[in-house]
């Protein structure tokens, strides 16, 4: 199978509005994505998680995203469908607990974000590109 070592976060993209005033409940949908790209050797790979949430009838209004990667070295023989389900189970509760702690100190509810199930037919591995050696690509 491998190890997948990780290297370290960041995050790329953190935006809030709310403009709703008192305390009123919410209807948030959330749509989140999930990305793993590699050098050309195999050896390292950025895997990218954005979470987009919003209220259902004031999107405007209420809404907030949040992009994040981290940064893994990777065994070259290890399988890319493995490796991106490794990488979102490393990268998953660091983001959420990024994102309840943006909201409580932001003076709002804590919002936890669930855990999408990573599983073989819901990941998708795309063939190589020509990109340089030292780039990240999926």
């Amino acid at each position: 199978m491998g190890d997948l070592v990780f290297n370290g976060i960041k995050v790329e993209e953190l935006d809030l509005t709310n403009k709703i005033e008192g305390a009123v409940s919410l209807d948030i949908s959330q749509r989140a994505s999930f990305n793993v790209k590699y050098t050309r050797d195999d050896k390292k790979c950025a895997a990218t998680l954005t979470i987009d949430m919003m209220d259902k009838n004031q999107p405007m209004d209420f809404n907030f995203k949040i992009s994040a990667v981290a940064f893994f070295d990777c065994d070259q023989l290890s399988d890319k469908k493995e490796i991106h389900k490794k990488a979102y189970d490393e990268i998953f509760p660091h983001v959420r607990s990024m994102v309840i702690t943006f909201f409580v100190n932001s003076g709002l509810p804590p919002i936890a974000i669930p855990k999408v199930k990573m599983d073989d037919a819901n990941i998708k591995v795309s063939g190589e590109d020509n990109s340089e050696d030292d780039k990240i690509y999926s």
